[in-house]
């Protein structure tokens, strides 16, 4: 794939020179050599943020060949479709309603934010310096890095911007930097009113990411961003404005992207005790039969992630709820030990292991809680 993106970026650029040039015939025949190597690139990649990106590009090239006087008008029809689909979650601003009874364990992450984030707002007056308006939250997939931003909002009752990285760097494409200035200028607004304000980035590790994909404006987008961050951040404001940002490749992040977070916390995966505290606040209002024994499956459960064990407990549920419609049944049937071992028969940990130690390793050198 890498050489892939690396062709496609040649010829894209190769293209943009010659349509600039006014060679009109030779433009064209990049612009179908971008877009062929672009489809095949969508079909390629697994990564739901890269795939946007790669739709924005096609919808453009295949927008500019139509200008040309070239590529069938039902094709780009149906191609904006798509990306109208892909692309209809916007910005989602919210107030949350978890607490921080729904995080289970996470305890250091808990506490690193309550004194970031929630000790400022209850007594300003003790930060005669100020506090931290950058945290990174990172650690593998499905271990609670969301629900601690969505608790954390909740706790200071705060309004939360929720964007996902791939409407940074794809939907907002071509008019990034102001959309971008007009977010921060919109939440710095109403934080001068004393409310707190967060702007939650998921999957930051994109914005890093796309510098193999680049052709022009993301990267105009990302030095705009690292400039409104280096903005709240400045020593004189006081504001409760707040940006966090979570991947789960922290590695992927460059340095300039790493230093606007004084905050940078591990959000480990569960252990067994917190595997059973997990699986205990799932099942609490399900009914399981006497043979469940929760210790148990937390031993069994080594490597999967607090989601994953939402998952199990869906399933065993769903299978008595399945069984009781499939017979006719008044009410299903309690859960038994063999429906949770059913379930993880079919569902594999998403933690990989090998990258246990990566998170370790980054921690080690960047963390900083």
């Amino acid at each position: 794939m890498s050489e892939l993106e690396k062709i496609a970026i040649a010829k894209a650029r190769e293209a943009v020179m010659l349509d600039q040039s006014g060679s009109r015939a030779e433009a064209i025949a990049k612009y179908r050599e971008a877009v062929q190597i672009l489809s095949r690139l969508i079909s390629l990649t697994d990564s739901h943020v890269i795939r946007a990106v790669y739709k924005e590009k096609l919808r453009q090239y295949l927008e500019r060949l139509s200008e040309l006087g070239e590529e069938d008008s039902s094709k780009i029809r149906s191609n904006r479709e798509i990306n109208t689909r892909n692309e209809k979650e916007t910005l989602t601003v919210e107030r949350p309603t978890i607490s921080w009874a729904d995080v289970i364990g996470l305890e250091d992450a808990k506490q690193a934010i309550r004194e970031s984030i929630v000790y400022p707002k209850l007594r300003p007056d003790l930060f005669p310096l100020g506090w931290p308006n950058g945290i990174l939250l990172f650690g593998p997939p499905g271990c609670g890095k969301t629900l601690l931003v969505a608790a954390t909002a909740n706790e200071i009752d705060a309004t939360l911007y929720t964007v996902d990285a791939a409407q940074v760097m794809s939907k907002w494409l071509g008019e990034s930097e102001k959309n971008i200035a007009d977010l921060f200028s919109r939440a710095r607004r109403e934080a001068s009113s004393g409310r707190p304000v967060i702007i939650f980035i998921d999957e930051v590790d994109s914005l890093a990411t796309m510098h193999q994909v680049e052709v022009g404006g993301e990267a105009r987008a990302r030095n705009q961003l690292l400039k409104e961050m280096d903005g709240i951040a400045a020593k004189n404001r006081r504001e409760y404005l707040y940006v966090i940002a979570a991947t789960n490749k922290p590695w992927l992040l460059d340095e300039p992207f790493i230093r606007r977070f004084q905050k940078r916390i591990y959000v480990r995966h569960p252990d067994a005790h917190v595997r059973r505290l997990i699986l205990e606040h799932y099942t609490k209002n399900l009914k399981l039969s006497n043979d469940v024994d929760l210790s148990l499956l937390a031993n069994e459960t080594e490597g999967y992630s607090a989601a994953d064990l939402y998952a199990i407990c869906l399933d065993a549920h769903m299978a008595t709820v399945r069984e009781m419609f499939e017979n006719a049944l008044e009410e299903p049937r309690p859960i038994t030990l063999s429906d949770f071992h059913a379930s993880l028969v079919k569902r594999k940990p998403s933690i990989i292991k090998e990258n246990l130690k990566r998170y370790e390793d980054w921690n080690q050198r960047y963390g900083a809680s």
